[in-house]
C-alpha cells in the first residue's frame, strides 16, 4: 500500500513538471522585441526687424511717441527714418553738457554732467533722465554682438582744445541698467575712459555669443559719467566735441548660457 502511494505521488510530480516547462518555452517565444520611431520637426523664424525706440524699462513693450506725438529717434543714423537691418540702433541719447569749470586752477578737474537731452519714450510718460542708448537685433543667428565709444576732440570756435581730458563711462556701476525684451543674460558693460585727443574706441557694452537677440536697452545714471583730467589754466570758451557709437557683430568674448 505503502509503494502506490509513493509511486502515485512520483507520477504526480512528473505530470506537474511536464506541463510547466513547456509554458515557459511558449512565454520566451511570444514576447519578441519591437521599436518604433516618430521623427518630429519645428521651423524657427528670425522676427521682423525693430523700426522704433523701446520702453527701456520694460523693451518687450514698444514706445509710441515722445509724448508731442511724434516718435523721437535719438541721434542714430537712421536720422529719423525708418531703422533697416537686422542689427542696429534704436536710439542714442542726441546731447548732453558738462558743468561749468574754473580755466584757471591748481591741477585738474573733473566734472558731472549738467543737463542730458530727457526722452519721454512712452507717450505722457514722465521724461527719462539717464543717457540712454538702444540696440535691435532681429538677425536670428544668436551670434551676439558689441557696441564701442569714442569721443572727438572737444575745441572751442576759435579752435583751442581741451588738452588731456577724458569722458570717463562707468558702465559697471550700480547705476546701470540692462534690460532686453526677453532676457538681459549674457549683455554685460564696462568702465571706459575715452581719450578725446585720440579718438581711440573703447567696448561699453556686449552681448556674448547666445545673447542679445530682441530689443536691448542700456541705461546709465548721469552721475556715472563724467568730463576728467581737465589740465589747469585751460582757456576759457565753450568747448564742443561729440561721442561716436558703433554697433558691430563681434560678440563679447565669453559664451552667455542659452536658457
Amino acid at each position: 500500500m505503502m509503494k502506490k502511494t509513493v509511486s502515485s505521488i512520483l507520477l504526480a510530480s512528473a505530470l506537474l513538471l511536464g506541463t510547466v516547462a513547456p509554458v515557459a518555452a511558449n512565454a520566451a517565444e511570444t514576447d519578441p522585441t519591437s521599436t518604433g520611431k516618430t521623427d518630429t520637426h519645428v521651423t524657427m523664424t528670425a522676427p521682423k526687424d525693430q523700426t522704433n525706440p523701446v520702453d527701456p524699462t520694460n523693451p518687450s513693450k514698444g514706445t509710441d511717441t515722445d509724448g508731442t506725438g511724434t516718435t523721437d529717434p535719438g541721434n542714430t543714423n537712421n536720422n529719423g527714418a525708418t531703422v533697416s537691418g537686422p542689427l542696429t540702433f534704436l536710439y542714442v541719447t542726441k546731447d548732453m553738457t558738462f558743468k561749468p569749470a574754473q580755466s584757471v586752477i591748481s591741477g585738474t578737474q573733473s566734472m558731472d554732467v549738467d543737463s542730458i537731452q530727457k526722452s519721454t519714450f512712452m507717450k505722457n510718460g514722465t521724461p527719462n533722465e539717464n543717457f540712454v542708448t538702444e540696440i535691435g537685433d532681429s538677425r536670428g543667428t544668436n551670434e551676439g554682438w558689441s557696441v564701442n565709444v569714442s569721443s572727438s576732440q572737444m575745441k572751442t570756435d576759435a579752435g583751442d582744445v581741451l588738452a588731456g581730458a577724458t569722458v570717463d563711462f562707468d558702465g559697471a556701476g550700480s547705476n546701470t541698467q540692462i534690460t532686453n525684451s526677453a532676457t538681459a543674460d549674457g549683455i554685460s558693460a564696462n568702465n571706459v575712459s575715452l581719450d578725446t585727443a585720440t579718438n581711440d574706441p573703447a567696448t561699453i557694452y556686449s552681448a556674448a555669443k547666445g545673447a542679445g537677440a530682441g530689443a536691448t536697452a542700456f541705461q546709465l545714471g548721469t552721475d556715472n559719467i563724467h568730463l576728467s583730467n581737465v589740465k589747469a589754466n585751460a582757456t576759457a570758451g565753450t568747448y564742443n566735441g561729440s561721442l561716436t557709437w558703433t554697433l558691430s557683430n563681434t560678440p563679447a568674448s565669453s559664451d552667455a548660457t542659452n536658457n
